[in-house]
């Protein structure tokens, strides 16, 4: 779980390097923000949706990251035995992993979608203005504020 937090915070390094001295994209990043925020305050059922979306990307990437784990201790486990058997067995497993994150990826978007949908829409307004205040001070300061 650790790694995931390692590859995002050297993401946002790389991004930061690349984009966050300058200021023309803080501005382009604060207007989105902005008017995203005015659209989900607007219609709150589309902050429903980014809210499920940005929980189901996170989720996602903890499915993928056990799926890949998995897979790497059932190379590393065929490693140490031989012949055909093993290598059927190999195959087997990668399908059945295969299905297991496809699996697993549908019934956590259900799950995310019945978790969001009984949010009521006064904490969804909040979120939305939350996303506004963070973008009004992105523009006015022009720095970013998360990091």
């Amino acid at each position: 779980m650790n790694i995931l937090l390692y590859f995002k915070s050297l993401f946002l390094k790389l991004i930061d390097k690349l984009f966050g001295r300058t200021g023309i994209f803080i501005t382009f990043l604060g207007w989105f923000l902005l008017l995203t925020g005015l659209w989900m305050l607007a219609n709150p059922e589309r902050a429903r949706r980014s809210l499920s979306g940005q929980s189901f990307v996170l989720a996602k990437g903890y499915v993928l990251i056990s799926v890949l784990f998995l897979g790497t201790l059932l190379f590393s486990l065929n490693g140490k035995l031989s012949g055909v058997i093993s290598f059927n067995i190999l195959l087997v497993a990668i399908v059945l992993l295969v299905q297991v994150y496809f699996v697993l990826k549908k019934r956590i978007a259900q799950k995310i979608n019945a978790w969001t949908g009984k949010v009521p829409i006064k904490f969804l307004r909040i979120y939305a203005i939350i996303q506004i205040f963070i973008a009004v001070a992105m523009l006015f300061l022009h720095k970013r504020i998360w990091y």
